[in-house]
């Protein structure tokens, strides 16, 4: 059932290489590619060398030719300074720089850095406390013993300023400022 001409999706081997013959050995070749340039020297009126063969473009398919497509390449001729890679991202860089007023940019972008910054600042510094923290639970009896000075400190704290009203409303003051001025309102 099979047959010896080649499908429809597979090239002839002709196609390939027309100058080739189909048949034949490697070494017999060789050969004879060695014996044509000794012969061409050997007569004294020789004719021009052939010029090299030129590659045989394959076949193009329709429907590789619809699928690809190849972008045309700027010629050297066209103005613009053929450079390597490193020439034209230097020259992206300076028009970058000189169409942007880095200025403005930066006034317009100092806020957020800053928050992002302060943001970075403050998750840091919670994990560094934290670590501090968990390095203290660790030791025996370090827990218990800082929440039983914490007591002591809370009921002096409220047994020295908490008791007359004169220092309660002190102490509020204080932390009205304190929250107003954290809220940014002026104070009254």
């Amino acid at each position: 059932m099979s047959s010896d001409k080649p499908s429809e999706t597979q090239a002839p081997a002709e196609s390939i290489n027309p100058d080739l013959p189909a048949h034949g050995d490697i070494t017999d070749r060789a050969a004879e590619a060695e014996q044509t340039p000794v012969a061409a020297d050997s007569s004294p009126t020789s004719t021009p060398a052939e010029p090299a063969a030129q590659p045989v473009a394959a076949t193009t398919s329709p429907s590789i030719a619809e699928r690809v497509s190849v972008p045309a390449q700027a010629s050297a001729d066209s103005g613009e300074e053929a450079g390597g890679e490193w020439e034209l991202l230097s020259n992206r860089i300076k028009q970058f720089f000189e169409e942007n007023n880095l200025q403005d940019q930066w006034q317009s972008l100092r806020q957020p850095l800053f928050l992002l910054g302060g943001l970075i600042v403050v998750i840091l510094t919670l994990r560094i406390y934290g670590g501090i923290l968990d390095a203290i639970a660790t030791v025996p009896l370090a827990p218990r013993l800082f929440q039983l000075v914490g007591a002591f400190y809370a009921v002096w704290f409220a047994a020295t300023r908490l008791i007359r009203a004169e220092e309660r409303k002190k102490i509020s003051a204080n932390a009205n400022d304190l929250w107003s001025s954290l809220r940014g309102g002026s104070k009254s």
